[in-house]
Order: structure tokens, then sequence, then C-alpha cells
């Protein structure tokens, strides 16, 4: 909770009236995006009557740098599956069953490193993701149930293990930086969704300074908006997280970087063209905490040496 607040979820969060210095403001954050000039800032971020200040997100709009082709259910995803990752999970009957193997208590331990077919694609519910299995599990009456998101290694609902390597450590340090790390139903105020249906949009506050940021890494619902048409996104499940964000690192111009990001030069090029994206990152020009490069680079070599 502290370091998501002290962060403010990385956003870009201009919470001052910015008239007398928006021509310099603009100067910076076009020198950190690497020359990108984005829109026009508004001269001044009105109060509410209450004296609340919303966040606002800056995202670059749509261009011709090259992105990711997402393989698709048309290249190698026909059949359903959950592939559970180096530690073993619990398929539970309902979210709240705690994770010790109890006899007859709703729960059915899944093994490390094996692949389960499912009847259908996966679904997801706050920090679970809800399966039906294909074959039963053996001493199991369980065939539909829950599991840890973050205990999936892979799904056919695809998303971030399709990604190469260098660019999957490249979003878990992002989620590091805003504070959400594997949690992809996080609000602004570290509180939870469970329905991803749609961005939650439910406006939050700490003090004076207010936000609707959702998910992994932290949309604001104006700029998930500018995203997911395009993208053909119909839901807020992790999957089209993982694709929306990947689309704002491309039209920021920082794809090619965090593709090569595990050469220390291409890594922090990357940092710097997204700093005007995400306030977390080093260099940022809106005046907020912000994480050293020397700290990113050690959670993405963590991260990298995972894959």
């Amino acid at each position: 909770m502290r370091k998501i607040l002290a962060a403010l979820v990385g956003l870009i969060a201009i919470a001052a009236p910015l008239s007398a210095e928006n021509a310099a403001f603009q100067e910076l954050l076009s020198n950190s995006r690497g020359g990108l000039m984005p829109a026009p800032l508004p001269e001044m971020i009105p109060a509410h009557a209450d004296g609340t200040v919303d966040m606002v997100q800056y995202l670059p709009t749509n261009n011709d740098e090259p992105g990711f082709e997402w393989p698709g259910r048309n290249k190698g995803l026909e059949e359903n599956f959950v592939y559970i990752g180096r530690e073993a999970a619990f398929l539970k009957a309902s979210p709240g069953a705690n994770d010790i193997l109890l006899e007859g208590v709703g729960k059915c331990a899944l093994a490390a490193n094996t692949l389960y077919k499912t009847t259908a694609k996966p679904e997801f519910s706050g920090e679970h993701m809800i399966i039906t299995l294909a074959e039963p599990l053996p001493d199991c009456q369980l065939s539909r149930g829950f599991v840890y998101i973050a205990q999936v290694s892979s799904s056919s609902a695809g998303g971030a293990w399709e990604l190469p390597r260098n660019i999957r450590a490249f979003l878990d340090t992002l989620a590091y930086a805003e504070g959400t790390n594997e949690s992809y139903n996080y609000i602004f105020t570290h509180a939870t969704f469970e329905s991803y249906a749609d961005h939650p949009r439910k406006r939050k506050c700490s003090g004076k300074l207010c936000s609707n940021a959702s998910g992994r890494y932290q949309f604001l619902s104006d700029t998930w908006d500018g995203l997911a048409p395009d993208l053909g996104l119909k839901d807020f499940t992790p999957p089209s997280q993982d694709k929306a964000v990947v689309e704002a690192i491309r039209r920021s111009g920082a794809f090619r970087n965090v593709s090569k990001s595990s050469k220390y030069e291409e890594f922090t090029e990357a940092l710097r063209k997204l700093n005007g994206v995400w306030a977390s990152l080093p260099g940022s020009p809106y005046g907020q905490p912000t994480h050293s490069k020397a700290q990113l680079w050690k959670v993405y070599k963590a991260a990298l040496a995972k894959y």
C-alpha cells in the first residue's frame, strides 16, 4: 500500500495548475520522450467543488511504429488448457478456500510444471482464473474451480506468456514500478475488483488526489478507452491488459528498445521514452517519486532469469 501510494500508482498525474509553466513543462516532456511531441496539455486541471483533483494520463496517439504480432488462436492455441508454473497450485471450489490441502474441504492439488486440458478458454475473476477440466483429477471431486492467476504459467486465454522473454521481463519491471507486481485487479489506493467485464471505472481518493487507475499497468479509464477499440478488446481481462500495455509501449516509440532490453542501454532508453506515460519511471517530468535505473535494472534482471 505504501509503495503504490508513494509512487501515486506511476500515473501521469498533474495535480497542480500548469498555466504559468505549461511551455516549459511541454519542452521537458518532449525531451524526456525522445522528441515525440504529445498533444497539448490543458493549462489547468481544475479542482472539484470538494477540493479534490483527478489524475490525468498521457497516451501517445496511434502511429506507424512497429509492434508485436500476437499469435492468436490460429497459431498453436486450438486446444484450451492451463499450464501450472514452477510451484504446485490448487483447484478450489471457491476463491475463499485457503491453499492448505485438507481432505474434503473443496480443493485439489495441481502439479507443478503440468499442462491440464480444459473444456473452454479460462475465465477470470479477481485474482483467480476459473477453469473447467476436460479430464477428472485423481481422487478429486472437482471439475470446475478457481486457481490463482499468478500460479498459471500459460493458458489458452493468451496474454503475457506469449511475449518474448525480454518484453515479458520488462512488463514485470513496469508492474513493480507501479506497485502492482503480479496483480491485475488493483485500483488506485490498493482497492481491488472482481469483474473483468470492463475497466472498473471506480474513482478512489487518497487525500485530495483521486483516480480510477486500474489493472496491473494502472490504466485510467480514458487511457483504456483510447486503446481498447483500436485493439478490438472487449473486456479488461489480464490478456487484454497485456495487449493494451504493449500497444502503449509501441505508440511511445519504445517497442524496439523493450524488445532488446536485456542490453542495459536499450533498457534505459526504453525507460526514458516511457517516463512520459508512467510517472514512476526515472526521469519522469511530473515531480513524483520515481524508482532509480539501478533498482529497476536489478528487478528486470531477476525477472528475466525466470523465463
